[in-house]
């Protein structure tokens, strides 16, 4: 029914905690029962949905085993006028020069939204971020990247803009959950196809080295997706160490991942001649660290993942010939190249790319 004031209804509404709203909200669009006529709400750590109509206790069943916490309460929602369609229409109280250099693409983790918006704009950050909410209403928190990802521990400021909140989430990616700081460690969710691209070239019995760990996406979607392997995990920042931990047992891998804290190359005597295959996704320094993965890959040779930085008008073969460089003053050669690629843009003039490389 229609309240006092007009532009509010009371009716049905599910309420749950902001970490498990991804997947509810996967489950109620599988059955069509969020009423898109009306506004999601927040409140502290929660998200109220408004519904069609009464879940069945089937209905709900399945929504509990993504959320325990959830409920099915009668409150009031805003009625919503036309979703906007892009930030543009997000954000109609900037002023037309600015409108034409809004960001138009972000990075989502979690519950979290990262945008990059230019210095000549930090001024209007704020309406910035509320416009990015109005676009994903079941996200809480928006901040603004405040410098480059740099140095070992790959970290990168960010100042909040809009929503509520502290820094850290969990992501969920191909069936793993990643708690997180986005504030503190590094994390990359555009890399979630090239991860599992990875993962699935694993084979029964092998040993993977993953060299810059992280909080974990290579070593853990590796883990579960080839329960016969195993993974030695290793970083160097000590937040995201503790976080691989956590997430290593929160995935339940633990007697398949073993995670070491500190720089690669003091465990390199240790793991010497142990790996099928190695994972060096430090694309700034990985070059560095080659000597290192020669020798922890086995005497037989095997696999590498290499990642790297290079400029957009460098060629393929230069980038391939480098490597083959760098492996030869390791006493190692590379038998071919089985997948090469740019996988993603960092400036107008530089590029990440992967090299997948059989070396001996």
């Amino acid at each position: 029914m229609r309240s006092s004031r007009g532009c509010i209804l009371k009716t049905l509404g599910l309420v749950t905690h902001f970490r498990d709203a991804d997947s509810v909200l996967r489950s109620l669009n599988k059955i069509q029962l969020i009423n898109r006529d009306l506004q999601f709400s927040r409140s502290n750590e929660c998200l109220m949905i408004p519904l069609k109509r009464e879940l069945s206790e089937t209905e709900l069943s399945v929504l509990r085993k993504h959320s325990a916490q959830v409920r099915i309460l009668e409150m009031d929602f805003p009625e919503t006028s036309r979703r906007p369609k892009n930030l543009r229409e997000a954000c109609p109280e900037l002023p037309p020069n600015i409108l034409d250099q809004l960001p138009r693409s972000y990075d989502i983790i979690g519950d979290i939204v990262l945008v990059e918006i230019e210095d000549e704009l930090r001024a209007f950050s704020n309406v910035i971020g509320n416009g990015v909410l109005k676009l994903y209403p079941h996200l809480r928190l928006v901040v603004r990247k405040t410098g480059k990802t740099t140095g070992q521990y790959r970290t990168r400021n960010v100042e909040i803009i809009a929503g509520e909140g502290g820094t850290e989430t969990i992501h969920r990616e191909f069936e793993c959950r990643f708690r997180l700081n986005v504030n503190s460690v590094y994390f990359n969710p555009r890399l979630s196809y090239e991860r599992m691209r990875v993962a699935k070239q694993a084979r029964e019995g092998e040993v993977v080295v993953d060299m810059f760990a992280g909080v974990g996406p290579y070593s853990i979607l590796l883990a579960k997706t080839q329960p016969n392997v195993r993974v030695f995990a290793i970083d160097l920042n000590p937040v995201a160490y503790q976080y691989l931990k956590e997430n290593v047992l929160v995935n339940r891998v633990a007697e398949r991942v073993s995670c070491y804290f500190g720089d690669v190359r003091e465990y390199t005597p240790r793991l010497r001649g142990i790996a099928d295959r190695v994972i060096m996704n430090l694309p700034s320094l990985s070059s560095e660290f080659l000597n290192s993965a020669a020798s922890l890959l086995k005497p037989e040779g095997g696999i590498i993942h290499y990642y790297t930085f290079a400029h957009r008008g460098d060629t393929m073969e230069k980038v391939t010939s480098a490597l083959q460089v760098l492996l030869k003053m390791s006493d190692r050669s590379v038998e071919s190249f089985t997948f090469q690629r740019v996988i993603k843009e960092v400036s107008p003039d530089r590029v990440q790319i992967v090299l997948d490389s059989i070396v001996r």
